[in-house]
């Protein structure tokens, strides 16, 4: 599993845990929701600023959403 692929799947799996639709989530982190739905799905490339974005949505720190 790449790196971009386990973030996308930490992302999910944190989003869920907060009971949170991709909607909400992207509300809260100040991304279009097809955005997010590319990166939980493995298919976007993100910037550090949008993992620190989620990060601080999902209340969670940005290594975490990295580790396998």
């Amino acid at each position: 599993m790449t790196l971009i692929e386990t973030f996308g799947r930490n992302v999910r799996q944190a989003r869920k845990d907060k009971g949170w639709t991709q909607e909400q989530l992207a509300f809260e982190a100040g991304v279009k929701r097809a955005y997010l739905s590319e990166v939980e799905n493995g298919q976007r490339n993100v910037s550090l600023d949008i993992v620190e974005k989620l990060a601080k949505a999902l209340d969670v720190s940005p290594e975490g959403l990295m580790l396998p």
